[in-house]
């Protein structure tokens, strides 16, 4: 199945990122993570991140250390995400 990145993300930098995030093991990666993966610095993840929103959404929770998240636009909202989402709610609303 053909993702619409594949035909629009053409640079090289860029799919490399792409293809780390679409890796099936992680339903996020930090731009630590995707840099290793990618071997890229991280300046560069986070440019290449930033040069392609209409692709790449960031999670409304943190990691567990705090470290911001990315996904693919096209990957959806999974059970871990939503449940994740509406634990941190519950807790901020219950300690509000």
């Amino acid at each position: 199945m053909t993702r619409e990145w594949q035909t629009a993300v053409i640079d090289p930098t860029d799919r490399r990122v792409f293809e780390a995030l679409e890796d099936p093991r992680w339903d996020f990666r930090t731009v630590e993570g995707l840099s290793k993966t990618t071997g890229l610095p991280e300046t560069t993840v986070r440019h290449v991140l930033a040069r392609h929103p209409r692709f790449i959404r960031q999670s409304p929770i943190p990691d567990s250390e705090g470290r911001e998240l990315f996904t693919l636009i096209s990957n959806g909202v999974g059970l871990r995400e939503w449940y994740r989402t509406t634990r941190a709610f519950i807790t901020k609303s219950a300690t509000s």
